[in-house]
This record gives C-alpha cells, sequence and structure tokens, in this order.
C-alpha cells in the first residue's frame, strides 16, 4: 500500500529531506507510520518522539534495520549513516500536521467527542450506530492525546467512510490543538462538569477548555451538545461562529426544553428501565421531524439514553439509515468498568474505570431505577483530583447518594466522612459503613452481602473497585 510518498510527507510537515548513503530518493514510498520499532512494518514511517523517559532518535538505526523507508526526526545527528528522513523542529506537531492532511487526502467524514464525562461510552455508541450503513474507523482505547490522536487518524484505511475520535484533555489549549488536527464535520460536546477541576481551577474554566472543539469545525460543520446542561448549552449558542450550526439532546424534554428554540434538536421521551432502557426518540432537524418509537438499550441509567440520542443525531446528520442505526444501538453492550451489569449470585454494576461527580450521580441513578429482589447497596470510593473543592465536592456527591435511600453504603477514602455528611443530610436514618482501604471493603462487603443483592461499584481508578467488583461479579 502506497500511503505517502516523500514529497507528500515533506510538504505536509513543512520538513527537509535528508538522503545518507541512498540515491533513489525519489522513488520512496510510506505504507504506514510508526512510532515503535518493536511493532514497525516494511515500508513504514518512522517518527521518532522524545519523551519524558526517553528518547525515540535513539532507535532511528533499529527502526531502519527493520524496514521503516523514512524517518521523521528533528535531531539530524542521531541518523544513522544509511537513511532518508525528513527533517523537522517538532516531531510531535509535525505527527499532527501529517495527520490532518491524511484526514482529508481519505475524504472520510469526522466525528469528534469531547466532554467532563460520558466521552468514551458516547464514542462508542456513535461508532456503534454508524457501523450499521458506513465503513468506520474510531479511537482505540484512550488514544485521545496528542500522539495518540494523529496515530488514530493515521491507522485509519484508506476506505474508511467516518472517522469517530476522542478528543481528551488536561489543560487549556489542548483540544484546541486537538481539534485543528481532526477537523470534525460533527463536534460533540457530552458535559461540562469537575473533571480537571484540580488544574483548571473552576468550571468556567472547564467549559472554555471544552468548547475549544469548536475552532476546528469544517465550514458547514454542526456542534451537538447536552442541552440539559444549560451553563453549556446557554454558552454556546451565544459564542457559536456564524456560519456554524448548533444541534442539541435531551432525555428531559417539556415546555423548557421547547424554549430553546434550537432548530436542529433531538430528545427522549417515555424513557422507563426494562432490564435496560427503553425509550422514544424525536429527532427534529430544522424543521424535519422524526420519530423513533421504542427504542431499546441493552445498557441501564438515562445518561446512556442520553448518549444513544447523540448516536442517532449523528446518525442522521451524516445520513445513515437511522432505522439500522436503531437496531444496532439495541446490540450495544457497555465496556467493564463503565456501568456493566453482570447478574450471578448477586447483580453487580461494575462502574469503576473512573470517576467524577456527575458520573457518581448517574450511577446512583441508575442503581436506583434498576429493579431488585434484594437490598441496593452502593459501595463507593473517593474522586481523586478535585484540589480545594474535594470536601464540598464529596459532600455533594454524598447528597446525591442520600437522595436515592440505598439500603447500605460502603465508603472508604480520604474524603469519605464528607460523603457521608452529605448522605446523612438527605438521609439522617442512612445505614453505612466506613473502610479504612479497598481491601476492608472487600472484607467487611463479603460478611454483610447477600444472594440476590444489587452491588454498585463506583470510585476512581486508583482505588482498584475494577478488580474487586470482578470479584463479586464471578461469585455464582
Amino acid at each position: 500500500m502506497r500511503m505517502f510518498s516523500l514529497d507528500e510527507i515533506a510538504g505536509a510537515v513543512g520538513g527537509r529531506v535528508v538522503a545518507r548513503g541512498v540515491s533513489d530518493e525519489n522513488t520512496v514510498f510510506v505504507g504506514g507510520v510508526s512510532k515503535d520499532t518493536r511493532t514497525i512494518k516494511e515500508g513504514d514511517l518512522y517518527v521518532a518522539i522524545k519523551g519524558e523517559r526517553f528518547d525515540g532518535h535513539d532507535f532511528c538505526e533499529d527502526a531502519v534495520l527493520k524496514g521503516a523507508s523514512v524517518i521523521l526526526a528533528s535531531d539530524e545527528s542521531k541518523l544513522p549513516g544509511k537513511c532518508i528522513a525528513v527533517m523537522v523542529d517538532d516531531t510531535v506537531r509535525a505527527l499532527g500536521d501529517l495527520a490532518r492532511h491524511y484526514r482529508f487526502k481519505i475524504n472520510a467524514k469526522v466525528v469528534c467527542v469531547t466532554g467532563s464525562v460520558g466521552k468514551t461510552t458516547t464514542r462508542e455508541m456513535v461508532a456503534c450506530a454508524l457501523r450499521s450503513s458506513l465503513k468506520v474507523y474510531s479511537t482505540k482505547a484512550n488514544e485521545n492525546n496528542e500522539i495518540g490522536l494523529p496515530f488514530t487518524i493515521l491507522s485509519a484505511p484508506s476506505d474508511t467512510e467516518a472517522l469517530v475520535l476522542e478528543l481528551g484533555m488536561r489543560l487549556r489549549g489542548e483540544i484546541s490543538y486537538l481539534t485543528k488536527i481532526a477537523c470534525p464535520d460533527v463536534a460533540i460536546i457530552t458535559n461540562v462538569g469537575y473533571s480537571h477541576i484540580e488544574r483548571l481551577g473552576s468550571r468556567e474554566e472547564i467549559k472554555l477548555a471544552k468548547t475549544e472543539i469548536i475552532e476546528g469545525l469544517t465550514d458547514n460543520g454542526i456542534l451537538a451538545v447536552n442541552a440539559d446542561d444549560s451553563f453549556l448549552f446557554d454558552y454556546v449558542r451565544n459564542i457559536l461562529p456564524i456560519g456554524k450550526g448548533l444541534a442539541g439532546v435531551s432525555v428531559f424534554m417539556d415546555a423548557e426544553t421547547e424554549k430553546l428554540n434550537c432548530p436542529m434538536m433531538v430528545c427522549a421521551e417515555n424513557i422507563r428501565f426494562e432490564d435496560g432502557m427503553k425509550f422514544d426518540a424525536s429527532c427534529n432537524l430544522n424543521g424535519t421531524l422524526r420519530e423513533e418509537k421504542d427504542c431499546t438499550l441493552k445498557v441501564s441509567g438515562t445518561h446512556n439514553v442520553k448518549n444513544a440520542l447523540f448516536a442517532l443525531l449523528v446518525s442522521d446528520l451524516l445520513g445513515c439509515d437511522i432505522k439500522k442505526a436503531k437496531e444496532a444501538l439495541a446490540s450495544y453492550e457497555e465496556m467493564s468498568g463503565r456501568g456493566k451489569i453482570f447478574r450471578g449470585k448477586y447483580t453487580v454494576i461494575n462502574d469503576a474505570y473512573n470517576a467524577s461527580p456527575e458520573s457518581m450521580e448517574a450511577a446512583f441513578e441508575n442503581l436506583r431505577l434498576m429493579g431488585s429482589t434484594g437490598r441496593k447497596i452502593a459501595v463507593l470510593g473517593c474522586v481523586l483530583e478535585l484540589g480545594d473543592h474535594a470536601p464540598s465536592l464529596h459532600e455533594y456527591i454524598g447528597k446525591s447518594c442520600g437522595k436515592c435511600r440505598f439500603d447500605h453504603v460502603f465508603l472508604t477514602g480520604d474524603n469519605r466522612e464528607d460523603i457521608l455528611r452529605g448522605i446523612l443530610s438527605e438521609d439522617p436514618g442512612a445505614s453505612y459503613t466506613l473502610c479504612e482501604d479497598t481491601d476492608d471493603v472487600e472484607g467487611k462487603l463479603r460478611s454483610f452481602v447477600k444472594d440476590g443483592d444489587t452491588l454498585l461499584f463506583k470510585a476512581s481508578h486508583a482505588f482498584g473497585f475494577e478488580a474487586l467488583s470482578e470479584k463479586f461479579s464471578g461469585e455464582v
């Protein structure tokens, strides 16, 4: 496969061609892109990336020996004696430039997803729905940063019809950089919450960081946002540049939603929990109304209904068969650790991949809605990286938990007392157990749990609750 010519790479990245001991560089083509000599293939472009603990330039000779046809580098002194290279000042930025070039070369429609919570599930649901009509390539795992995103784009087959990409961030400016590489036709912001507040300082700053995604929209691009998040929606409808479209999704269709006066709106009505979720979807795109009755999801929670609405909206915007998209979503299964349900001796909700105040609240609502023959037990750790906001936000988490009146709550982590204070403010008679650490949780939970109980495991990833939930999932 001929992915790029040498001149094409140099032009895309603004680089300078260096040929050492090679006289036929004009005939060189690249078939793939790699940054790892352990997996490099014959004919690949090797990108020498400098990290905090390594320098990819140290492996340039190895890359050539393993078949790399071209090296993308910034340190000419480390090139091997016989090679062809494209020299740039910054290989990471050049990687992004090359990915942007390839994004337009293959002419696929691009969908980008960001948000404080729900972006990975929304990304997966969008990809699932689009696959019913299009050839889709999507972000794998968490390849959503300045290196992972370009490699995702460059890994897409040339016949890809839709690219579904996740944009991650830690600081302001990062999404701005990524969106200008991906240039989305449809950009999604799932919500603006408190993730990253330790670094950014306020929800206002987080909002400004997430809405940077607008900067890369194509000329006829659409921004789709959570219309139930008024903090976000009211902002973007006032700052969206002229010529850009705004679409909203809502799971609370009522008179207030109708007042939003958004010409593109997808809403869920008649939401019910039936061993998963069922709902009716109403899609109004610039006056064209489409209704889909009895949409079904295997996964539970109103937050997943909203994720599915984004998927239906994108499918409609890209001209896909909506009925096929609806059928595809009915078969979608949640990834482990993100609310996946296991039914055995106990019903276990493994929502322990990570946590934020918003995802905690959604998990509580999910447990509250579930039918159960036994007790409903929330097993909770804390949310990390909240900085000075940790005490107040954990109390907020506790209030959300207390309103659900669960049969028992297990708590661990440095802010467990803050969560407890919030729980007791809403449910003074709440039954709870405080635990020193995850091992203590396991021991006390084992002596407490009974057949038929429903267990929710939710905490930041560092608590190791994924493994803990799997231990209880396996007890059949």
